[in-house]
């Protein structure tokens, strides 16, 4: 009997515990690991969860950080979810929903006065008997970006950049000039180079202020360069030429039995380019056909044999091959790259982009204009004979790539505003 309550009163617990709601699980936000957390988290700061894992609010999908794999539903539905970088994220708008909780009001920014200029002239610090000023710790502070200045809107940050940004370069200018740095090659190299480029880009806005661009200007430029505007539809090819038929079937039968895969078959090419072509104009070019002017080949083309364009034009595919076809200079193999689409680009159409064209064109020959000024000023002389003398080490060397089909990364212009070819 005394069995039997027992197990009767065991049975009933179970029942009730069977029947109590199971806890709601969270949606919107992760439990906080402690009450000092859940501070944070209720105030729509970073926290650490019960997971240990420290989240951070995001304010809206705009501007949330990209998901890592598998965390995009959850990012979409703007629950706590991992970014890319393997940081932990949530969203504290939705979290005070879930919690029932009223959303802390924002901070009030703090309004900035104008200082007196008896409080501009007062010191922050000192250093060799010189004051750092109120106004200048002020003037360098709030020169940087918005979003920056709110790092440092705090007395000890202030004190932070204080310190890193004007005494620390002050001290390390002073500690250069005592080491006579000033007499070093190195920095008077790059005092002499920064000396020039501030007097070319003064030039360069000087010339570009005083620039007049009328309509006659702009419709000059459009009719003698048509090309850039006006073009029928035309095919970007290349070719290798051989002497021989034979030479023209193996390449043929090389390129055509290779890996159907663009990225092979470019590498391919370009290799059997390079060891047979004999058009020593195109060999470098990777084969392609035309020149800076005549880029493309059009239907009918008679600036290429008939032949030629007849074989190129059969071709329907980008990166297809054509068989070896003879014209009067040899057995040409012939690969189509793409199809470039006819434009036909109005006078009107193109005048925001004549403007720029004609500006440029006008700030070169005006500055090259002023540099001829300066090699007569100082007497420039040259001579051409004992440019042979000159020798240009051709010796190969590994180069750096621009990752986009093996070709050398492009230098950068040495001259700001030296015109380059525009693309159709």
């Amino acid at each position: 009997m005394h069995m039997l309550k027992h197990l009767w009163i065991f049975a009933l617990v179970l029942g009730v515990s069977a029947c109590s709601p199971k806890k709601k699980e969270n949606q919107y936000f992760v439990e906080a690991g402690s009450a000092a957390e859940k501070t944070k988290l209720e105030q729509g700061k970073p926290y650490k969860g019960v997971d240990g894992k420290e989240y951070s609010p995001v304010a809206s999908l705009a501007s949330a950080p990209k998901a890592a794999p598998g965390f995009e539903k959850m990012r979409d539905a703007q629950k706590p979810y991992q970014c890319a970088d393997g940081k932990f994220y949530y969203f504290p708008a939705k979290a005070f929903v879930e919690m029932g909780i009223t959303p802390p009001k924002a901070a009030t920014a703090p309004v900035t006065t104008e200082l007196t200029e008896a409080e501009k002239k007062m010191p922050v610090a000192e250093v060799n008997g010189i004051a750092i000023t109120v106004g200048e710790l002020n003037e360098k502070i709030n020169a940087r970006p918005p979003a920056w200045r709110r790092m440092y809107a705090t007395d000890d940050k202030k004190e932070e950049f204080l310190n890193t940004n004007i005494i620390q370069e002050i001290l390390l200018y002073d500690a250069a000039k005592a080491g006579k740095l000033e007499e070093d090659p190195v920095v008077k190299e790059a005092a002499e180079k920064r000396m020039v480029d501030i007097l070319r880009r003064d030039k360069i806005a000087e010339i570009r202020k005083n620039l007049n661009i009328t309509d006659e200007d702009m419709k000059k430029y459009y009719e003698d360069n048509k090309d850039q505007f006006v073009q029928p539809e035309g095919l970007i090819a290349a070719h290798i030429l051989v002497k021989t038929k034979a030479e023209a079937d193996k390449i043929y039968k090389e390129i055509t039995s290779a890996e159907k895969n663009d990225a092979v078959r470019s590498k391919i090419w370009r290799e059997l380019v390079e060891k047979y072509s004999i058009d020593e104009e195109s060999k470098n070019r990777g084969g392609l056909l035309g020149d800076e002017k005549h880029r493309a080949v059009v239907q009918n083309d008679p600036a290429f044999d008939k032949a030629l364009t007849d074989a190129l034009w059969s071709l329907k595919e980008d990166n297809a091959v054509a068989a070896p076809v003879q014209t009067a200079k040899g057995w040409h193999v012939l690969r189509r790259y793409n199809l470039r689409k006819a434009i036909n680009i109005s006078f009107d159409q193109a005048k925001q982009r004549l403007q720029r064209l004609v500006e440029r064109d006008m700030i070169t020959r005006k500055y090259q204009e002023w540099i001829n000024g300066l090699k007569t000023t100082y007497g420039v002389k040259d001579f051409p004979e004992n440019l042979k003398l000159v020798t240009v080490d051709l010796t190969e060397e590994p180069m750096e790539k621009d990752g986009h089909d093996g070709h050398p990364a492009m230098m950068p212009p040495t001259m700001p505003v030296a015109p380059q070819p525009v693309n159709p």
